[in-house]
């Protein structure tokens, strides 16, 4: 399949609904004009002149005198990146990058208003900015898409994505964009040349080179933020099941979404030093038990570190290079990508849209947090200094997680990045050979507090394993301080790899695959600071030492002889080098629980049929999700009560994953919700994005279904219709949510996408001849929560929907919940009657998905997700044994192009 224009315009109206925050889309496509010079940015464009004055009268085509040109702003790379939680965020950029489709994408997740620069421009003259241009000349287009722009920014300055091209970006509209980027986020939309030439159809490849290697400094001056937009490929045929063939396609921009609203979501992060503590963009995986712990609060964290370098093929395969790690580094050499510019050095433009493009590829292949390392220069010139921190401020711009600093700059120069992070959290980093008994090291631990660095990470080389002794001396003198800060700090070198196995935070490991290429030693010699071990040794050594024990998991449940969590959690322990087992435990009275928690290396069970509600009562505590929804599905023992015998937080929680012990406590959660929302959400397109008015049909009235309904509530459904055989279940299902939602102090339950002013309205169809609740619009997610197989003496429901249920002219998603039977009378019916507007997904979907937030809470590292994905296609047979190699083969090859 091609790669799909995520540049190319569209009418809002394929994307969403009237409901949407208020867009402006430009009439029509600027006609081409033949002999376009290199420097254009317009697309049907004379060359834009970028140094003059400009000015605009509004709602006039007539010509006009010019205004001050503004004062110059400092830097958008030294200014505070930290703005009002409703600050208006701009995009930039060349035609053809996609900024369009991206301002959707985030006025649907933020409900904030699009506002096009060229649309309003047409709007206030009568003209398109080329007819305009040829009409009254260059210079009157100029003056007036200044003062176009300086009125967009000042009217709109809160609240708006608002989309800017080139020909808005003169000299004095550069002035105030960079005045604006003090205060509001500017982002600079990247984009791979093929893709762009595809799109504007008129310049050649090599013009077209020159343009990009003019306008990236240009729009860099005049920007705080980067974000490189990868043109998808596959994506769509990795949503729904392989029996569905025609897709939409909106569902190859999932990835593309998911990416950006990450970026989002930490561009606008306000943050104290420890912690951020509001976004105006909802997080992405609220819910998941590592999604609220610090990556540097956790115990025994591995960060893969892999080169600039190795980032840069197409195929490079980055979940293979992440398995097992809590964090992805980034390791740029600044030596080697230098160029020279009147103000002194500064990031070639080709390296910095490789830093660019690596770190949306980490992004969107990985949920970890992103580590982005300059290595330190190792000259002291001044040049070699300026070009350190040019990469430094760089990297800035794509919002990394981490990024550190070196901690021999000056003070004032550290203070001054640090100042300019944003949500970025900052590591003080200095390797060195001096002896750890040094008071050298003790100072500058205090210099980094001092300054405000977020953590430490110390390094020396090691020329003898003796070396290693000194280290735990140095590491007690930090902890005897009254205020701490985290602290990385271990020996590199084949003889520092005890020390490194040893520290507790973010300790560098090397892929596997990375190591054994025959220029590691080469690497080695280059950057002493290259790790010598994989995350798999790391691991081994912590279980070999006794620091961790092997763990026995479960899944307990009346028929959980055929379920696919064993074999996919076990091929998850062995992709991350963990000796636990999970096994199958089936039964029909929950009494057998007992045997399996006095085992002291019980780690925890998974819960299946029928003991998700009854077995809250051997519970001694339970998280505030399953509580709501009145099921669980995840047990876990505690073995450390606090003083006043109640269960530890969710740090100390995870503090105690991987170690066995008498189990004092169990605690319940449930993570089904989870998986279900992770499914709604991939096959919701924009048009059926969640809205005020949105309505969702749920399919049965057992734990399943309320974990379905609670999903729905923490997407910000309002309209929930259920049906099911037996009333008096749905009605005890619907007035346990109704007193949850009406009750105030259940306020916090909900993620910022579900708070909303009204309450949840539920509605209960008695039987299959029920019309649809005239006060309801038509559903666009249905959630099917009943078997599809024979239970017991009961046979297989066959459920489909009856046709007056599923008018939704923009259809929508079908979640079939079970997977022991795939092709079900509902699969059928929608792939038959309801065409490609509905995307259908399964058990298949749903199962991993839920299993990744199992994983976290059972082991307390996130989860190697397309190892789970992969075993749970390969392990599934259906109720007669069988399996398909046609689908399963299709579902895996689709497997790659997933979002993570």
């Amino acid at each position: 399949m091609a790669s799909v224009a995520v540049g190319t315009k569209r009418n809002f109206s394929t994307m969403s609904d009237g409901e949407a925050a208020p867009v402006v889309w430009p009439t029509s496509r600027t006609p081409p004009v033949q002999n376009i010079q290199p420097s254009t940015l317009e697309s049907g464009t004379q060359r834009p002149r970028f140094y003059q004055d400009a000015t605009y009268t509004a709602n006039s085509s007539a010509r006009s005198t010019p205004r001050t040109t503004p004062t110059p702003s400092p830097a958008p790379s030294d200014c505070p990146r930290v703005f009002e939680p409703n600050a208006s965020i701009v995009l930039i950029g060349i035609r053809g990058t996609g900024k369009s489709t991206l301002a959707v994408i985030a006025s649907v997740a933020c409900h904030r208003r699009v506002v096009d620069i060229e649309n309003m421009f047409h709007d206030a003259t009568g003209f398109s900015t080329a007819k305009y241009r040829k009409q009254f000349g260059a210079s009157n287009h100029n003056l007036r898409q200044e003062e176009l722009l300086r009125t967009a920014l000042h009217t709109h300055d809160k609240g708006a994505i608002i989309v800017c091209n080139g020909s808005s970006l003169e000299r004095s509209g550069q002035a105030l964009l960079r005045d604006f980027s003090r205060t509001h986020p500017v982002i600079h939309i990247l984009r791979e040349l093929t893709s762009v030439h595809k799109y504007l159809e008129v310049l050649e490849e090599s013009r077209l080179r020159d343009l990009f290697a003019f306008s990236g400094p240009m729009f860099r001056r005049c920007s705080n933020f980067e974000f490189y937009n990868i043109s998808e490929t596959k994506a769509a045929f990795s949503v729904a099941p392989a029996n569905q063939h025609l897709v939409p396609a909106f569902l190859t921009l999932k990835r593309a979404e998911r990416t950006f609203l990450k970026f989002l979501s930490l561009v606008t992060a306000q943050e104290d030093v420890r912690k951020v503590i509001d976004t105006s963009f909802p997080p992405l995986e609220p819910g998941f038990p590592l999604s609220d712990v610090a990556t540097e609060e956790r115990k025994y964290t591995c960060a893969v570190q892999v080169a600039l370098q190795d980032l840069l093929s197409e195929d490079v395969d980055i979940e293979e290079l992440e398995v097992g790690s809590d964090a992805f580094e980034i390791v740029v050499d600044s030596s080697a990508s230098t160029s020279q510019a009147n103000s002194g050095p500064m990031v070639s433009t080709e390296t910095a849209e490789q830093i660019s493009i690596s770190i949306s590829r980490v992004r969107r292949s990985t949920v970890v947090p992103i580590i982005y390392h300059v290595m330190p220069a190792q000259r002291l010139e001044p040049n070699s200094r300026s070009s350190y921190l040019a990469h430094v401020r760089h990297g800035l711009r794509m919002a990394p997680e981490y990024a550190s600093i070196d901690l021999s700059l000056d003070e004032d120069i550290i203070s001054r990045i640090i100042k300019s992070r944003g949500a970025t959290k900052i590591t003080g980093h200095l390797h060195a050979a001096l002896d750890w008994y040094n008071p050298f090291w003790l100072e500058k631990y205090e210099l980094a507090k001092h300054l405000g660095c977020n953590m430490v990470r110390f390094t020396r080389p090691a020329n003898f394993m003796d070396d290693n002794a000194a280290i735990q001396s140095f590491r007690n003198k930090v902890n005897a301080l009254p205020h701490t800060i985290p602290l990385i700090c271990f020996n590199t070198g084949r003889a520092g790899r005890r020390s490194a196995c040893f520290n507790q935070i973010l300790t560098s490991v090397i892929p596997e695959t990375l190591r054994q290429r025959a220029d590691f030693a080469a690497r080695t010699e280059a950057n002493p600071e290259t790790s010598w071990i994989t995350v798999r040794e790391a691991t081994h050594v912590l279980y070999a030492s006794f620091t961790y024990d092997p763990m026995q998991f479960y899944i307990i449940g009346a028929s959980a002889g055929y379920s696919l969590s064993p074999a996919m959690h076990n091929a998850a322990y062995k992709a991350c080098g963990m000796p636990h087992r999970f096994q199958t435990h089936q039964t029909t009275t929950l009494n057998a629980l007992q045997d399996l928690v006095h085992d002291p290396n019980f780690g925890g069970t998974a819960v299946s049929l029928p003991f998700k509600i009854e077995v809250i009562s051997l519970t001694h505590s339970l998280s505030r999700h399953a509580r709501a929804i009145g099921a669980v599905n995840t047990l876990i023992p505690v073995r450390h009560l606090n003083d006043d015998g109640s269960i530890p937080d969710d740090l100390e929680l995870f503090q105690e994953r991987n170690q066995a012990g008498p189990v004092k406590a169990l605690y319940g959660d449930n993570t089904d919700w989870i998986g279900i929302r992770s499914c709604i959400r991939r096959g919701l397109s924009p048009a059926n994005a969640v809205r005020p008015a949105t309505s969702g049909l749920v399919i049965g009235a057992g734990g399943m279904a309320r974990a379905a309904v609670y999903a729905m509530l923490q997407l910000g459904v309002r309209h929930i219709v259920l049906f099911n055989r037996t009333y008096a279940n749905a009605e005890k299902l619907v007035a346990h949510f109704s007193r949850l939602a009406s009750s105030p102090s259940n306020l916090g339950l909900w993620s910022s996408s579900a708070r909303q002013d009204s309450q949840p309205v539920f509605r209960i169809l008695e039987s299959r001849d029920d019309a649809w609740p005239s006060e309801f619009r038509s559903p666009t997610i249905v959630l099917s929560c009943i078997p599809t197989h024979p239970v017991g003496d009961s046979p297989a429901p066959n459920f489909t929907i009856p046709s007056q249920w599923m008018q939704s002219p923009s259809g929508g998603v079908v979640v079939e919940l079970a997977y022991r039977t795939l092709n079900t009378p509902l699969m059928k019916q929608m792939r038959e009657e309801m065409g490609r507007s509905w995307i259908c997904l399964d058990g298949l979907d749903l199962l991993p998905e839920q299993g990744f937030a199992q994983f976290e809470m059972f082991t307390g590292k996130r989860a190697p997700r397309r190892v789970m994905r992969e075993e749970v296609l390969r392990s599934w047979k259906d109720e007669k044994g069988q399996t398909d190699p046609g689908m399963v083969q299709t579902r895996l090859e689709a497997i790659d192009d997933q979002e993570p």
